[in-house]
Order: C-alpha cells, then sequence, then structure tokens
C-alpha cells in the first residue's frame, strides 16, 4: 500500500517560514487520537457489535468477492442480491470494504451508495473521508468533489479535516483533498469553516493550492468579509502561495467595496511589481466602482490608461460608463459613448439601454426613452419589470398616465412579457388618478393572465369608480367579488353609501347599510355622516334625524356636520324651536359647535 501523503509530511523535519509556527505533532496528541478512534469504532446499527469478529470478516470477504469477481457487470444486480448481508454491517465493516475496494473506485461509490440509499445503513465521517481519499487518488476529483460537499453539509459538528488526516494513514490519498475540503465548505455557504480549515491545513505543513485559496477569498468577498480577505491574503503571502491574476483582480473587489483610494492605488502598484499587469477584469472593477460613487473623471482616466496599456474595453466597461454618465445626468455623452461601443463592435445587452432609457424617462424625454425602448425590442431584447415601472412613474409625472397604458399595450403586442406586478402597480396608478375605465381594462387584461385577485384590488377599483360615481360599474365588480367569495370590507360600503347619496339614492345606501349589519360589518362616523347629509338634501328630515338618533345610540357616533345638515334643514323651513332643539342636545352630549353651528343657530 502507498504510503499516506499527510504521513509522510508529518515524518519529515518542518522548515520554518518566516514566523509561521508548525505544530506536526499536534495531531498525535492523546485527545485527537481518542476521537479519532472513536471515529473508528463507531457503530452504524445494532447488530453488528454482537456478532463475533470471524462472522463480521466473513461478510466483508463475502461482498467484496462478489463485486470484486464479476468485473464488468451491473453493480446494482449484485449488491441486491448480497443485501442480506448489509444489515450486519456497521461502520467499521463498511471501512473495511471500501478499503479493499479501492483499487476500483467506481465500484466502491457504488458500493458506498448502496449501502447508505438502500440498504439503509448510516455511514460516518470516517467512512466519507476514506472514499474521498480513494475517489481523488483515482483522480475521480468531481466524484469526490461532491461526497465531500455532501458531507459538510451533513456534519456541521464534526471536524472532517482531522477525519481526513486520520483515514489518509489506511489508504492510498492525494493531497488533493485538502484543497477541496475548503472549497466544499466555501460552496456550500460555509466560509468561516473554509478559513478555519484553511489555518489548520498550513499549521500542519501543507500549503493549499492557489484555486482553493481564490476561492476562500471569493467566498469572503460574497460574504462581505472583506477584512478577512485581506488575513487570508497575508497568509498565503508568508507561506509561498503562487498567486495569481484572480487573486488580485478579487482584492480590487475587496479594495472598491472598502472605497481607499490611496489603498487601491498602492495596491495596483505592487500588483506591477509583482509583475501582474492589470487586466481588462482589474479596469472593470475600479471603473464600475468610480462610476457607483459619481466620480467619473478617474473612471474615463482608467478607459483612456487601458488603451494605452493594450487592454481592450468590453461590453462590461462600456455598460459601467454609459450608466455611470446616465446617473450623473449627462445623456448626450451616454448615447455618444453608446454609439462608440456599437461601432467598436460590441453588441449591447439590456443594461445600457435600461440606463439610458431611464435618463432620458427622468428628464422627462418621454420621445428619446420610447424610441430606444422599441430600438431594444427590435434587437430581441426585453425590458424588465423594473423599466416599465419606472415608465410608468414618468408617465404619471408628466401628467399622462393615460399613454402609458398605450405604452404597455403596445409592449405586449410586440411579445413583451408584462407581470402582473408592472399591471398591479399601473392599476393602482390609475385608481389614485381617478382613470376608473382605464384601470379596469389593466384589471381585465390581468384576468387574462390567471391573475387572482384580492380584495385590495377590488377596494382600489371600486373606491375610484365611486369618486367618479359610476355607480353603476362599482355594483358590477361588488357583485363579481360576491362570484369569488370575496367578503366587501368597511371601505368598500363607505365608498358605495357615499357615492348613492351623493347622487341622491339616499334609500338603496341605507338598504347596504343593512346588509353591512347582516354581514357583521360595523359602520363608522363617514357613512353615517354621508345618509344624514343624504336624506336632508332630499329634504325628508325624520330620515335624517332618526338615522342621527340611531347612530348616536347604537355606534355613539357624534358628528358635527351632521347636527349642521339637520339645523341648517330646519332653520330653512322655519322650525327655530327643532334647530335649538339639536343644539341643546349637541351640547349635552360634548359636540362642541363649529362656526357653521352659530351661523344657522342665529338665522
Amino acid at each position: 500500500m502507498h504510503r499516506s501523503f499527510i504521513t509522510s509530511l508529518l515524518s519529515q523535519p518542518r522548515p520554518v517560514v518566516q514566523n509561521l509556527i508548525f505544530l506536526p505533532r499536534a495531531f498525535h496528541s492523546p485527545a485527537l487520537q481518542a476521537q479519532t478512534q472513536g471515529a473508528k469504532t463507531s457503530i452504524s446499527n445494532l447488530l453488528s457489535p454482537f456478532l463475533p469478529q470471524s462472522q463480521l470478516s466473513s461478510v466483508v470477504s463475502r461482498i467484496c468477492s462478489s463485486l470484486k469477481q464479476k468485473t464488468g457487470e451491473d453493480k446494482s444486480s449484485i449488491l441486491e442480491e448480497q443485501a442480506h448481508l448489509f444489515a450486519l454491517l456497521g461502520s467499521p465493516q463498511i471501512s473495511q470494504i471500501l478499503l479493499r475496494l479501492q483499487s476500483d473506485p467506481l465500484t466502491a461509490l457504488a458500493f458506498f451508495d448502496y449501502a447508505k440509499n438502500r440498504a439503509g445503513r448510516c455511514p460516518d465521517t470516517q467512512n466519507y473521508c476514506i472514499l474521498v481519499h480513494i475517489l481523488a487518488w483515482s483522480r475521480e476529483f468531481s466524484l469526490a468533489m461532491s461526497l465531500l460537499s455532501e458531507l459538510v453539509r451533513k456534519s456541521q459538528n464534526l471536524d472532517i479535516l482531522d477525519n481526513l488526516i486520520a483515514s489518509s494513514e489506511d489508504c492510498n490519498s492525494n493531497p488533493a483533498v485538502l484543497d477541496m475540503l475548503i472549497k466544499a465548505y466555501v460552496k456550500n455557504g460555509n466560509t468561516k469553516d473554509g478559513h478555519k480549515a484553511f489555518k489548520k491545513i498550513i499549521n500542519i505543513g501543507f500549503v493549499p493550492n492557489i484555486t482553493a485559496c481564490n476561492c476562500l477569498l471569493s467566498g469572503s468577498l460574497k460574504t462581505n468579509s472583506v477584512a478577512l480577505c485581506w488575513d487570508i491574503f497575508k497568509e498565503m503571502e508568508i507561506i509561498g502561495v503562487s498567486l495569481n491574476s484572480y487573486t488580485f483582480n478579487i482584492l480590487t473587489h475587496a479594495l472598491c467595496k472598502e472605497g481607499d483610494v490611496v489603498k487601491v492605488r498602492d495596491f495596483l502598484e505592487k500588483m506591477e511589481e509583482k509583475g501582474f499587469n492589470p487586466d481588462v477584469v482589474t479596469y472593470n472593477t475600479l471603473i464600475d466602482s468610480y462610476c457607483k460613487k459619481g466620480r467619473l473623471d478617474d473612471a474615463f482616466y482608467l478607459y483612456k490608461i487601458m488603451y494605452r496599456r493594450d487592454v481592450t474595453p468590453d461590453l462590461v466597461t462600456y455598460t459601467a460608463l454609459v450608466n455611470g454618465l446616465c446617473k450623473s445626468g449627462q445623456l448626450k455623452e451616454a448615447h455618444l459613448l453608446f454609439h462608440r461601443m456599437i461601432h467598436r463592435g460590441h453588441q449591447p445587452d439590456e443594461h445600457p439601454y435600461h440606463s439610458l432609457i431611464l435618463g432620458y424617462s427622468k428628464q422627462g424625454k418621454l420621445r428619446e426613452s420610447r424610441s430606444l425602448l422599441y430600438e431594444m425590442i427590435g434587437c430581441g431584447l426585453m425590458p424588465n419589470s423594473f423599466t416599465c415601472i419606472k415608465l410608468i412613474e414618468v408617465h404619471r409625472k408628466c401628467g399622462r398616465l393615460v399613454s402609458s397604458v398605450n405604452l404597455i399595450n403596445q409592449l405586449w403586442k410586440s411579445g413583451v412579457p408584462i407581470s402582473n406586478y408592472v399591471y398591479s402597480y399601473l392599476l393602482s396608478c390609475l385608481c389614485e388618478g381617478d382613470k376608473p375605465n382605464a384601470a379596469k381594462s389593466i384589471f381585465n387584461r390581468m384576468l387574462q393572465n390567471a391573475y387572482q385577485p384580492n380584495l385590495m384590488v377590488y377596494n382600489m377599483l371600486i373606491e375610484s369608480f365611486c369618486r367618479c360615481d359610476n355607480v353603476i360599474e362599482a355594483f358590477a365588480l361588488k357583485s363579481e367579488m360576491n362570484e369569488k367569495d370575496i367578503r366587501p370590507d368597511l371601505a368598500i360600503y363607505r365608498a358605495l353609501i357615499g357615492c348613492l347619496c351623493r347622487l341622491g339614492r339616499c334609500t338603496e345606501g341605507e338598504e347596504l347599510m343593512k346588509e353591512m349589519a347582516e354581514l357583521g360589518v360595523t359602520p363608522d362616523s363617514v357613512i353615517c355622516t354621508d345618509l344624514v347629509n343624504g336624506f336632508c338634501k332630499q329634504m325628508d328630515v325624520g330620515k335624517a334625524e332618526y338615522l342621527l338618533n340611531y347612530f348616536s345610540e347604537s355606534f355613539h357616533f357624534h358628528d358635527t356636520g351632521s347636527y349642521n345638515a339637520l339645523i341648517q334643514v330646519f332653520c330653512e323651513n322655519g322650525n327655530v324651536k327643532k334647530s335649538l332643539e339639536l343644539y341643546e342636545r349637541m351640547l349635552k352630549l360634548g359636540i362642541l359647535p363649529n362656526n357653521l353651528t352659530c351661523i344657522w343657530r342665529v338665522c
């Protein structure tokens, strides 16, 4: 059997690299031996501890023999034949079988998968680690990485690195497994444990390769752990990891997040001293950062430097610059740069188009934004929901809200998918702008898209129709709600009753109030005022006074406006006595008269 690379590594004299202190014998401490020995002797079932060792050895030999003798055959059928023996296997026996099959890694993997998924065995961390070593030694790196990632996901509280080291003593091993462990932690979103593994691996004298280090740097950056990036970089320099341009681009991105311009310049100088010239990714990272911070002069300085250093700007470069110019309101310059990008052979995607469209829209230049929008669609690019909503906002601010409906309809006819989110926003704007008929057309389009309307949408539509005194459409929507088992709320009843009272149909409003009571919806003071004022306008004083008393006694609504309306009617009819009685009642109820009350009382 080949000597383990880790055993070999631990047995050699340790070089001291600058301030790095190696602790190779730490892995031979009694505590670690007890931990790894415990992992080796763990049992995953209840049968194997009670069977004699000779019988267990026989089971292991029988399974291995079956798998080795019938080479080239479907392993699943062979494993099915031996299925009755799997109940006798514990974790030690699974390890033994894997080690005997290490010359045939795919067979070892087939056995492992069968034991885990079909036979109900629960492989422990040591079983996983042995198989990872076997697959890595046979250069089945993708399979080994997949298995290691699975182990990282399910063994968050176990020290996988110690088990990898312990299991390497029993089988052929490849140093790549340590790099793979770092990558597995990062790819599973566990950058902190990846960093811990990175430091432990360094402490045993192993230098991780640049791919693993870059993976750890990138993972730290994605989780906004910028300080951790620099800690890792310092450790890489100490142990002598050979850096590459990808390393520097990650760190450039980290510097841009910090926003320290001096550090960026110093780092670029250091990068060039080490023989690395900034590439297009480096420049793009810096240019995008400068544009986002509004430092366009610095961004365009780098853009010019790129040409001097034979680094050709790409689509990302131009997109960042166009976006920066649009945000600063320099639309003419942005559009010229956009055309220069096309002239130099770069086919724009939707991002520069979006920047220009929104830039023109913010300045109220709707014709230019529409022209770019249709040009974009003609190139096979589709505007996103954010762009559509921004266009609606601009039309609304310019007092051309209905035009935005035509725009959305034209986009839909052109094959642009319009989301219900965009439709909902447009419907809301139309309802607030008292354009209920246009809103209803959008609502019908949403229904065609299998949209399921809720109470809030019906509220907006009904209230908008009621504000426009279109009570017929409002009631049609209320009937539609009933068909969909959506119960009207107070806001809908308030809007309908108010509209009916304004139209002189107070009796129907009173019927709606009765319907509310049957449904358990309590009226409010607004409904009280609308009904009392409505009956007063119809000169039905008796009904108005009855409702005023009803709301006062049943719901304790005491509205000055309702009393004023009745006092006015009594005064106009010459019934001074009744008006004085109402005035006195107001005072007793603690309702403060206002100026209008006093005027009618004097009259």
